[in-house]
């Protein structure tokens, strides 16, 4: 029988094979199976359970700003919410299953003009996205295994720990970090209460385990002592990477499954309605809990979902209660501009052999306003969508890339580009692109789209959006392999990083990274002009394959770096690689700051710079090292 201790450990020895096979999880084909056995199965799979020991207070009234908000319609009542989910419950696994889990040029992340620290790799300018690590001119902020750690780098040489937050006893997990001056965010999922004893005895919904998403809020005034000031607790689990912050607010979805085994099998006059509604705490307002009611939650009606669909907006400077909109629907991927949030879904339908038939990418628009979010538009579009670099805003208009077919087998495949209009009402498109290929990375620069196909070769098209209903292609350039994803070098030059490969027979196989440089100067003629195989073995790995705040980039600096992982026998070679980049000699290999070892906890998870000096950050240190000559002189035991 393992500890507790074991089992935590174990977690998190987990947690990176968990990240790596996320994004290939959510594309399976699932088959629904509704019975109580699959609600413990997703239960546990969360690591988040809390138990209920009072009757949360229901919210009956709405305000009139919030129903002028969003034109859609709400549940209403609990006999709506029951037959709505009845139906569902009828036909969810028969047909189609929604995938839920997790710009102009000014409109690219850019760099600090004076870069004394680095950044989180970001999608879009002023919208910052959460990660394990943040930075500013004096400190770093850290998560490691289940801790907020604090460490002061104004002085390398001096350099260390000075804060520790210990989440084990609250059974909190944080997941990520955002800073703001002397306001500190967590977002994370409180953990399972090992008290509560799961049963297939359990008839009550109340009984089955439930998971929680929480966003704590500290005043970091002094960074050695860190003061808990507010905290929102909702039912539900966060989705992974579905979080963005502009100026003091933060923006976060969560997803809560509806146990509908009781609603297949009993009458609505043995359930109870308090049962089935969302409940969170906001201690801005109160330490009580309270429910989300019926004519509080919007029916997005083409949805087969039964599920919950739960967007939170908070200002971390003010005391006003948390903006919680709730749907029935599911969220798979985010993007988000300065002024609207845009959550995409995929859905599959398949027929009577589970033999996919249609994929489509359903949409919801949001208009974000200084902590509120206020419901737009709807919309779908052909095909399944990749990632959030899939999406990009530009002026009123949505532009995104799509993949339509089997896109894990690559049977019967295209792709498409479509541009939307602020009601998410199509005005122009491209269909059929690559066939026989689906989409690896995309990438929108102002006016254009550079999107990378693969089968054999790694196709990376230019299109011309120029006139929105009208887009073209305008260029391609093939090469051996694929890069999953594209950073903006400049207005003439795209990095990309992925796979190279190499033909076997009638198969072709991965052959180890590499970073490769577009130059798209002449759009109709993009060529490839530098490249580097990345790593010691076709084995080399990388978080960057499908997490793009792994990497730390800076013009500025000339340098581009990021964690690798090899092995060798039992150990594991697991370092941080910072690539020298110019126009001139492409990329060259400044070195590597890392560790041969086989305990996990060495590994590198991330690197940041700061005032000079690079730091690398496993579990269980953090390691110092001269931006110049790379030579580690300090490492910090945390």
């Amino acid at each position: 029988m393992k500890t507790d201790k074991q089992f935590i450990d174990e977690i998190y020895k987990k947690y990176d094979e968990y990240q790596k096979e996320e994004k290939i999880k959510r594309q399976k084909v699932m088959k629904r199976i509704i019975n109580i056995a699959a609600v413990f199965v997703v239960a546990l799979s969360s690591v988040v359970v809390f138990s209920q020991k009072k009757t949360p207070k229901v919210l009956q009234e709405m305000k009139k700003e919030d129903v002028a908000k969003i034109d859609l319609e709400t549940v209403g009542n609990f006999e709506n919410f029951y037959n709505i989910i009845k139906s569902k419950n009828s036909t969810n696994g028969e047909t189609k299953y929604s995938f839920n889990l997790q710009e102009s040029i000014t409109d690219v992340a850019k760099s600090d003009m004076l870069e004394t620290r680095s950044n989180t790799n970001i999608q879009v300018e002023n919208v910052d996205e959460g990660d394990i690590v943040k930075t500013d001119d004096k400190y770093i902020y850290y998560l490691s295994k289940q801790r907020l750690i604090i460490i002061n780098a104004e002085n390398a040489e001096t350099s260390g720990k000075i804060a520790e937050i210990n989440f084990k006893e609250e059974n909190f997990y944080p997941i990520e970090i955002y800073v703001q001056n002397n306001k500190l965010a967590l977002i994370g999922n409180i953990a399972y209460n090992e008290n509560l004893k799961m049963s297939t005895e359990m008839q009550d919904i109340s009984e089955v385990p439930k998971s929680k998403t929480g966003i704590i809020i500290y005043d970091i005034t002094d960074r050695s002592n860190p003061k808990e000031i507010r905290n929102v607790m909702i039912e539900g689990s966060y989705i992974t990477s579905m979080s963005r912050m502009i100026d003091e607010n933060i923006y976060f979805a969560v997803s809560e499954n509806i146990y509908g085994y009781d609603i297949s099998c009993k009458s609505i006059e043995e359930l109870n309605e308090n049962d089935y509604m969302p409940k969170y705490t906001d201690t801005a307002i109160s330490n009580e809990e309270k429910c989300i009611s019926y004519d509080k939650i919007y029916n997005l009606d083409e949805t087969e979902d039964a599920n919950y669909l739960i967007l939170v907006g908070i200002n971390i400077n003010g005391d006003n209660e948390a903006d919680i909109q709730t749907f029935l629907g599911a969220g798979t991927y985010l993007y988000s501009s300065e002024k609207n949030m845009y959550i995409a879904t995929n859905e599959v339908e398949y027929d009577e052999n589970y033999k996919v038939i249609n994929t489509k990418t359903k949409l919801m628009k949001f208009e974000l306003n200084n902590g509120k979010i206020i419901y737009k538009a709807k919309g779908k579009v052909e095909g399944s969508v990749n990632n959030q670099f899939s999406m990009d805003e530009n002026g009123d208009n949505f532009r995104i890339a799509t993949t339509i077919g089997e896109i894990w087998s690559n049977q019967n495949t295209s792709n498409n580009l479509y541009v939307l209009n602020d009601k998410l009402e199509e005005i122009g498109k491209i269909e059929g692109l690559a066939e026989g290929e689906k989409i690896y990375s995309v990438r929108y620069m102002g006016s254009k789209a550079y999107v990378v196909t693969f089968k054999q070769t790694d196709p990376f098209w230019v299109i011309d959006l120029s006139d929105a209903t009208n887009p073209q292609i305008l260029g391609e350039v093939k090469l051996p392999g694929y890069s999953v994803y594209l950073h903006p070098y400049d207005e003439k030059h795209i990095i990309g990083f992925g796979y190279d490969t190499k033909e076997n027979g009638t198969r072709v196989t991965n052959n180890g990274l590499k970073l490769v440089m577009f130059d798209v100067s002449d759009f109709t003629n993009p060529q490839v002009v530098f490249q580097i195989a990345v790593g010691d073995s076709k084995y080399t790995y990388s978080e960057l394959l499908y997490n793009h705040k792994s990497a730390i980039f800076s013009k500025e600096k000339g340098i581009m770096a990021f964690p690798i992982n090899s092995s060798s026998g039992l150990k594991t070679n697991s370092r941080a690689v910072i690539y020298k980049i110019d126009l001139e000699n492409g990329f060259s290999l400044q070195g590597e700051i890392g560790t041969i070892s086989n305990n996990y906890e060495e590994e590198v998870r991330r690197i940041v710079f700061v005032n000079g000096n690079y730091y690398t950050l496993s579990y269980s240190q953090v390691r110092v090292a001269d931006m110049d000559s790379l030579n580690v002189f300090k490492v910090i035991d945390i």
